[in-house]
């Protein structure tokens, strides 16, 4: 039963943001800003530091390919997005702390780089025609801060769980 905790979790979370989806764009001083949750990815970065990052690459991959089947139309860009980011996160983490707040920020980091590269991706291929100053205005900084608030209420709590979890496992 322990075993299955974690995969149900991340399923709770992969239609979390599904749900979180649906109340966006938001109105904000007149303009539409788009909130694009990526609570999946860092519980996939959280997993990757605290837990086990192989674990974290299994769960990348499938999770990244769930993300393409059920909310993209190009299959392949978060299956392999989601694992690249996380083996470029352990190896920034390699040569600095593993401090929760440095783990919230760098996941704040590679949501933006995510963010730009399925931007440029969407864009070479004509399936969005916004212009970047458009994007940046309209998706990327809403997405970072609305993201950032899930960091703040959730990062902790993870770290703290993830540890909890890797310390029993090893127990066992």
């Amino acid at each position: 039963m322990k075993r299955l905790i974690l995969p149900i979790f991340g399923i709770l979370i992969f239609y979390s943001e599904g749900i979180f989806a649906m109340f966006s764009p938001i109105e904000v001083f007149g303009d539409n800003r788009f909130l694009v949750p990526r609570f999946l990815f860092l519980f996939i970065l959280f997993l990757s530091v605290y837990y086990q990052s192989r674990v974290a690459y299994i769960y990348g991959f499938v999770f990244g390919f769930s993300y393409d089947l059920f909310f993209t139309g190009v299959i392949g860009i978060y299956t392999v997005l989601f694992p690249l980011l996380v083996y470029i996160a352990l190896a920034i983490l390699k040569l600095i702390h593993h401090h929760v707040i440095v783990v919230g920020f760098l996941g704040i980091i590679l949501i933006a780089v995510l963010e730009w590269i399925v931007y440029q991706f969407n864009h070479l291929i004509g399936v969005t025609v916004v212009d970047f100053s458009t994007f940046l205005t309209q998706r990327l900084y809403a997405t970072l801060i609305f993201n950032s608030l899930f960091i703040l209420l959730l990062a902790y709590p993870f770290k703290m769980w993830m540890t909890n979890l890797r310390q029993t496992h090893l127990e066992d």
